[in-house]
């Protein structure tokens, strides 16, 4: 879309007597405004992605701890438990914030516009 808007704009600068300073100033605010909700939206998706993958990373620690534990590779049973509570808090965090967001998107749905 913003290769549209910069089509638009050089058009109108090629087309003598058609330009408006007016016309020019909104077409580089609507750039500005495309540019900033993309990185914010690209910030939140990143931040998603990112939890999705520590929480996983976790699951998968503790489940290699259980593993080792109860083939006999290890005795360490607070360091078992330990892991066994990060990944139960990255997971239950992990719903939590699920929840959050598709509490979020339907009330936007239920918006009137």
């Amino acid at each position: 879309m913003n290769s549209i808007n910069a089509l638009n704009v050089i058009n109108s600068l090629n087309a003598p007597n058609e330009i408006s300073f007016q016309s020019l100033n909104t077409e580089l605010k609507l750039n500005r405004e495309e540019k900033t909700s993309k990185s914010v939206f690209d910030g939140f998706f990143d931040a998603a992605v990112k939890l999705l993958d520590d929480t996983s990373k976790l699951q998968l620690i503790d489940e290699q701890m259980q593993i080792d534990y109860a083939a006999g590779r290890t005795d360490d049973m607070l360091a078992l438990m330990m892991t066994q509570q990060k990944a139960y808090s990255a997971l239950n965090f992990t719903v939590q914030v699920t929840n959050k967001v598709i509490e979020a998107y339907r009330e936007i749905m239920r918006m009137q516009v």
